[in-house]
């Protein structure tokens, strides 16, 4: 019996260390709480909460993304992605003005080749 348990620990122990090495990632969190990490990633920069609401809209806005991106070539989705990043930071320094998008920018997280970690990551050449 004693057995039985420790195999059951062992395989748990496994599930929960694959689990946690997935990291859960910002991708499948629910749209709320997407918003409350962005919010609390914003909460140093000390925003007001029409300037918070305003970043997490600007930051959320799926409309910009292509809707064939998963069609385009490596070179076009770079392009797409280099464009509405434009878009995204020409519209938070209309709403905030430049110096606190620029802050607003470096408190969150990017996502793409290296995901915003140090040291990188993906297919950087």
């Amino acid at each position: 019996m004693k057995k039985v348990f420790v195999l059951m620990a062992i395989v748990l122990g496994c599930s929960a260390t694959a689990v946690m090495a997935q990291g859960g990632g910002f991708q499948q969190m629910t749209p709320e709480q997407r918003i409350a990490q962005m919010k609390d990633l914003l909460k140093p920069l000390n925003l007001t909460a029409v300037q918070q609401d305003s970043v997490v809209a600007i930051m959320m806005d799926r409309s910009m993304m292509p809707q064939n991106m998963r069609d385009m070539s490596q070179e076009e989705r770079q392009a797409a992605m280099k464009t509405m990043t434009e878009i995204r930071t020409k519209r938070l320094e209309k709403n905030l003005g430049a110096d606190l998008a620029k802050k607003v920018l470096e408190a969150m997280p990017m996502r793409g080749p290296g995901g915003g970690r140090p040291g990188g990551g993906g297919n950087q050449k």
